[in-house]
């Protein structure tokens, strides 16, 4: 295996178990263990730059909008890092980090698709699902049975707060934040998903073990994170999935009897042992929520927040970075922003990037959406149905939700989305084979 696939799959591995690395292992090294996930992607990226053009997409993709939005996105994040209106070069420095540092993965995830065969891809999902998905799972499970003052809680108590649900501190697994978790766990939902109608429409009683395991696995965990809104957006997902879906009613069907059944045994056969613990928890704590509304109005209004405060030039890339006051002495406060910090992520891109800004890196994801919709329907063999499932659902539930300022939701989209280009171009070379072997067909009957 050539190296930079050794070292992209060692990136994903980091991303995932970087927070355990810095909470339980070398909490010393933090920052060093942050930055080492970039380098270990950029050096895959470099060598692969070594063997091919590091710029050029596949073909079938240069015909597409996708390499001049990209083009421009990346343009534009470089122009901000310069912007006069940033407080020094290391904000400059944090926010190209955090706009381009995983966009290699539309590079590299079109060429891992190109020389993986299916075969090995489904293996490749068994040995994360045995070795990543059900550990981690069993890991939080415990987490959430576990005291505060228990050691696997210990990054929860030296917050300073005691983040609970329904009386049980909310899980984080091997990750750093809850976020950071539910990215996972939401990338963990649409790629059960994927597995399980594979297993459905091909008829693969071997995927059909493997989709029910995730999706056991996931929806447990789920509800234990105690966050609402990825399980709105997994829910919601799902449910448009099985609209567009071009096998119809039948598979829809199926899919929701699968999960059904899977949810059932989950709850009657293991509620015993607490597994399904954390819906209760969940809704408990729903119940009791009341920035619920808050919580949609922000949503709605953020865009037009951040167009306000933004301006169409913004104020420079890393801006409005959760971590920007950090780096800049004597600021507090985020003093070079108008009116300070802000939480809404939408609203913080705005500010960064400029109302054109914006729009672009929304035009990008929308291109992306609409190739993800494409490869779905378009999907024939195993392999192109995980990854067409999973990278629509993904990018659909991403696309109003900015993933800049998260780590592991940055790195699972856009390797979401470079594995579906890469399927949505070699599904593309099939077409159009298969459309000039017909035409001499034509020509001949005329």
């Amino acid at each position: 295996m050539k190296l930079w696939k050794w070292l992209v799959g060692l990136f994903f591995l980091l991303v995932i178990v970087d927070g355990a690395l810095r909470k339980w292992v070398l909490p010393s090294q933090s920052a060093l263990l942050f930055v080492l996930k970039d380098a270990v992607l950029w050096g895959g990226f470099l060598a692969y730059a070594s063997w091919r053009s590091p710029t050029q997409l596949p073909r079938p993709l240069r015909r597409t909008w996708i390499p001049v939005l990209l083009g421009g996105y990346i343009s534009i994040v470089a122009l901000q890092a310069f912007n006069p209106r940033l407080p020094g070069l290391v904000v400059s420095g944090l926010g190209l980090k955090a706009h381009l540092a995983y966009l290699p993965l539309l590079v590299l995830g079109p060429a891992l698709i190109a020389e993986t065969r299916e075969r090995q891809a489904i293996r490749f999902l068994w040995g994360y699902t045995f070795l990543i998905v059900l550990p981690l799972a069993a890991l939080s499970v415990y987490q959430f049975y576990q005291p505060p003052s228990a050691w696997v809680n210990q990054y929860v108590r030296e917050m300073g707060t005691i983040a609970t649900v329904g009386g049980h501190v909310r899980v984080i697994s091997t990750f750093s934040y809850v976020g950071s978790h539910t990215a996972y766990l939401t990338f963990n939902a649409f790629l059960s998903a994927g597995v399980l109608l594979a297993g459905l429409r091909t008829n693969r009683q071997d995927l059909k073990i493997m989709g029910g395991l995730l999706f056991g696995a996931t929806f447990v965990v789920l509800p234990m994170a105690g966050s609402r809104g990825p399980v709105v957006i997994v829910l919601g997902s799902l449910s448009v999935l099985l609209v567009v879906m071009r096998s119809g009613y039948k598979w829809s069907l199926r899919f929701v009897a699968a999960a059904a059944l899977v949810t059932a045994v989950v709850v009657q056969g293991f509620g015993g042992f607490g597994l399904a613990g954390g819906w209760d928890a969940l809704a408990e704590r729903a119940a009791k929520a009341g920035d619920t509304e808050q919580r949609v109005t922000g949503i709605l209004t953020g865009p037009l927040e951040g167009v306000e405060r933004g301006g169409l030039l913004g104020y420079g890339a890393g801006s409005a970075h959760q971590a920007a006051s950090r780096f800049v002495s004597g600021a507090g406060g985020y003093s070079w922003l108008p009116e300070g910090y802000i939480e809404t992520h939408t609203a913080r891109i705005l500010i960064e990037l400029g109302s054109f800004g914006w729009l672009v890196l929304m035009a990008l994801k929308a291109a992306l959406l609409m190739l993800a919709y494409q490869t779905l329907r378009r999907a024939r063999r195993p392999l192109e149905v995980i990854v067409g499932v999973t990278a629509f659902c993904l990018l659909l539930g991403k696309l109003p939700f900015p993933v800049v300022y998260n780590v592991v939701s940055g790195a699972f989209y856009w390797g979401s989305a470079g594995a579906m280009l890469g399927v949505w171009s070699l599904q593309e070379v099939r077409r159009r084979s298969q459309r000039s072997q017909r035409e001499p067909k034509r020509k001949v009957h005329a």
